[in-house]
């Protein structure tokens, strides 16, 4: 198996303040560039291209010659599967069914690389698999073109509600012990002695309360899974703890009594939660817990979908915890969908922070619904490399932490086997909520995620900030408190978001969804969940009934944002204005809205986004008979100008002469002769030198806000287009990656 690491614009949204910041320096004013350019054929227009619009949405390494697709479990989803599977596909080559969601994984055909394949999905499910109409436009003086409405836009097809990479995520490796904060000399040669009592150097137990706790639970009669590179159950502290395996490469069941780590860090962690309380050895947090061994690492990552069917397995088969302690950054539709299918069946899904020291947004970890565990040190301090974010719940031992490694690791110097050892990390910190959050199962076997999430931040200890803070979250956990407690109330709430175009409305008689935009919640000040919507348009990864036409209901299931409190909340929209069709972008559009959540509610909100864009075209120099005229493509219309308009837009007067402007706005939803501006489609933008004394030009395009300004000389008489469409090339200077445009909401 190849993995491919491609280049990547990444879409992930990762706070307020890059959602609403454009692009950089992309979309700032470009410096004036004077050189003179060819006139070129005004009829060749530029097409999409797919595998340039499927490498925009790659966030990260994938696997090579595969392409995942999510689509509704309904007659209307399995056509629509039918119809990619003939564009891209040879075969299906796996599929795990998640109620209302099936997930399959393509074989691609010889002739297409991932990134091709996924634009080509994505111009299909929009309905723009064909390019803009070339038109040229009247010759100057010709007349008035005719105004013809817009045809009915191409028929989207409906039931496929993703399309993505098979994401792979390197396996977690833990941070080098360093020392300085324990004397670890007393340990040899205990480290290798199995008969050895380790518990006094087990400081994470301490500082959690672990014996205090242990008189009120210790996790018996539930199952936690531990998602990772596997078990040693030859270990002596984990022999008979691991009741059933699971092979997410094979999909099968293995053996549970075996070796079945491939280095060392599943076993590190199945004993923080559960190795055997006897004297001997370590001791897990929750002793009396069975465990489950979800192998998603052997040792390189098997994918995201193997990853879904190992969800799926450990939850339909009894675990009530699911103990990942890994991550990454790239969003993942089908990660996703696996989290919302346990958190939707009332299985904790907890995750480790990750350990970058800046500010991320980390998957699984930042998922709505998960528990995001940060690490401390045996100081009760935030660990220096814990990941910080405003989505981190609470923290847990993940400094010096001795626990299990594999029985054939070797010591150094010794030759024995090591059977124990020091590892640092977030992957250390997350068995430990899992543990916890076993415990507080057996002692409320009913409660439901929301409950043990707020439990547990509850009943936290505040070792940084007072209150919340982006290190630590609500603080430490508390064992003993956290299962003394009264059990929250099940007041949790779900908000399903659908981003539409506000000039859709007018014009269609019925909102049209916008697909890959970036939604954050904002509560209190704090970005506190982060998601994107789906190639429909809506974040409807709902169960188990979903958010889909002719099927939603909003009294059932749970909606794409579960496990949220009560509360008012910022809903913040941001996305790429080109993103669907790789046309040319100006800047990122956003939309807000505010919604109350109240308690055990499913609410849906629309939140509005509508493109602003004004062209002018400005010239000096000339002469009197110099004559310079802006050109904007109006969709169904054709090329419109301020002596020929059209519908969807308002002109100045026309201007000639030895200097002059020009400017096209487009109306605003509810504005012009049939109610504002044609939706999803391109505009493109051309500067027509007729003749006449050569002139220098400017053109200031402001879209959204963002103001970019082109200068160029007009020498040779011809069409100056704001795109590059093949041999001979006519085009404004700089224009960003010669991509037609804008495109508009």
């Amino acid at each position: 198996m190849n993995n491919n690491k491609t280049a990547f614009v990444m879409v992930g949204v990762v706070g307020l303040s890059l959602l609403l910041a454009g692009c950089g320096g992309l979309l700032g004013p470009r410096p004036a560039d004077a050189v003179a350019i060819a006139p070129g054929d005004p009829a060749v227009v530029t097409s999409v291209d797919p595998r340039l619009l499927g490498a925009e949405v790659i966030e990260g390494e994938y696997i090579d010659d595969r392409l995942l697709v999510g689509y509704k479990d309904n007659d209307q989803g399995r056509a629509a599967l039918q119809r990619v599977l003939a564009l891209v596909g040879d075969r299906i080559l796996d599929s795990v069914d998640l109620g209302d969601i099936v997930i399959v994984c393509i074989d691609l055909k010889n002739t297409l690389d991932v990134p091709e394949a996924l634009g080509l999905v994505m111009l299909l499910v929009a309905g723009k698999l064909d390019a803009l109409p070339a038109d040229p436009g009247p010759e100057k003086g010709s007349g008035v073109p005719v105004p013809v409405k817009p045809a009915s836009r191409p028929k989207p097809v409906e039931g496929i509600v993703f399309a993505e990479p098979d994401y792979v995520v390197p396996p977690p490796e833990p941070i080098p012990e360093r020392g300085g904060e324990l004397d670890t000399t007393s340990l040899e040669p205990k480290v290798y002695d199995p008969n050895a009592d380790l518990r006094p150097f087990q400081w994470a137990l301490d500082a959690v309360n672990a014996a205090a706790a242990w008189t009120q639970a210790t996790g018996n009669g539930v199952i936690v899974a531990v998602m990772d590179t596997g078990i040693d159950s030859t270990h002596p502290d984990l022999v008979g703890k691991v009741i059933r395996r699971y092979n997410c490469r094979t999909y099968a069941e293995v053996d549970p009594t075996i070796n079945f780590d491939t280095d060392n860090h599943g076993t590190h962690c199945a004993g923080i939660i559960a190795a055997k309380n006897d004297g001997k050895g370590v001791v897990g947090l929750a002793y009396n817990v069975q465990l489950f061994d979800v192998r998603i690492f052997d040792p390189s990552w098997i994918g995201t979908i193997n990853y879904a069917h190992g969800v799926k397995w450990a939850v339909d088969n009894g675990a009530k915890v699911l103990s990942n302690s890994w991550g990454g950054a790239a969003y993942s539709q089908v990660i996703k969908a696996a989290v919302d299918y346990a958190l939707a069946n009332g299985v904790i899904h907890v995750n480790s922070a990750g350990n970058d020291r800046y500010d991320i947004w980390r998957r699984p970890a930042s998922i709505p619904g998960v528990i995001a565990v940060a690490a401390s040190n045996p100081h009760n301090k935030a660990a220096d490399f814990t990941t910080p974010g405003s989505w981190v719940s609470v923290a847990a031992p993940g400094v010096l932490v001795l626990s299990s490694v594999r029985s054939q690791t070797i010591q150094a110097g010794t030759g024995l086997p090591l059977y124990y050892d020091y590892y640092d990390g977030t992957s250390m910190a997350c068995p430990y909520v899992s543990a916890l959050a076993a415990m507080i199962l057996e002692k409320h076997p009913t409660a439901t995620p929301y409950q043990v999430k707020k439990l547990l931040e509850q009943t936290a200890k505040d070792i940084e900030a007072a209150g919340f803070d982006n290190k630590t979250g609500y603080g430490l956990i508390q064992a003993d408190k956290a299962l003394a407690a009264a059990l929250p109330a099940n007041n949790g709430a779900a908000l399903r978001v659908h981003v539409v175009t506000a000039s859709s409305y007018n014009l269609w008689g019925n909102w049209w969804p916008v697909t890959h935009m970036d939604i954050t919640l904002r509560r209190g000040g704090r970005d506190v969940v982060a998601g994107q919507t789906d190639l429909e348009g809506r974040v409807n990864l709902g169960f188990p009934t979903g958010d889909y036409p002719g099927v939603y209901n909003p009294g059932e299931g749970l909606g794409y944002f579960p496990i949220l409190e009560p509360g008012t909340y910022e809903v913040l929209v941001g996305g790429d204005d080109c993103r669907l069709f790789a046309y040319r972008t100006a800047n990122r559009v956003t939309g807000r809205a505010t919604v109350i959540l109240t308690p055990g509610g499913v609410h849906t909100v629309d939140v509005q986004v509508n493109t602003a864009l004004q062209v002018t075209l400005t010239w000096s120099g000339g002469g009197a008979d110099t004559d310079v005229d802006l050109a904007v493509y109006e969709p169904g219309v054709g090329w419109t100008y301020a002596w020929a308009p059209g519908l969807w837009g308002s002109w100045t007067p026309d201007q000639s002469g030895s200097s002059g402007t020009e400017t096209y706005t487009l109306y605003a939803p509810g504005e012009g002769p049939y109610g504002g501006h044609y939706d999803d489609a391109v505009y493109g933008l051309a500067v027509v030198f007729w003749g006449g004394t050569p002139a220098t030009v400017t053109v200031t395009v402001r879209q959204n806000t963002v103001v970019e300004n082109y200068t160029f000389t007009l020498t040779t008489p011809g069409w100056y287009y704001a795109y590059t469409a093949g041999p001979p090339v006519s085009r404004w200077p700089g224009w960003w990656n010669n991509y037609a445009g804008p495109w508009v909401f």
